[in-house]
């Protein structure tokens, strides 16, 4: 990477760098890193969960479409790859490439 510079590496490496200065800078100071703060700050939102509701996907084409499951009652509300919940809308886009394997 010593060829690449900040505006002409891709967003993931860039990503990979800040991770890699802000875990470094945190344990010279003794604070907590990043990762571990952000994975409490989830747990934390998690126990405020109320209502856990399913959503199906596909992939048609190469376009995810989800769907709450046909009988289910819920607020959730789904059309293509939009989720909205209350007033929020939640747009999930596929990543050209990074199909994974299916685990377990």
């Amino acid at each position: 990477m010593p060829d690449q510079t900040i505006t002409t590496m891709k967003y993931e490496a860039f990503q990979s760098l800040m991770d890699d200065y802000i875990d470094r800078s945190s344990k010279e100071r003794s604070e907590m890193p990043a990762s571990t703060f952000f994975e409490l700050l989830f747990e934390q939102a998690a126990r405020r969960v109320t209502e856990t509701v399913e959503v199906e996907g596909d992939i048609v084409g190469n376009q995810l479409v989800l769907r709450v499951p046909a009988g289910v009652e819920t607020a959730v509300q789904t059309r293509g790859n939009e989720i909205v919940v209350g007033n929020q809308r939640i747009v999930v886009r596929l990543r050209d490439g990074h199909i994974l394997p299916k685990v377990g």
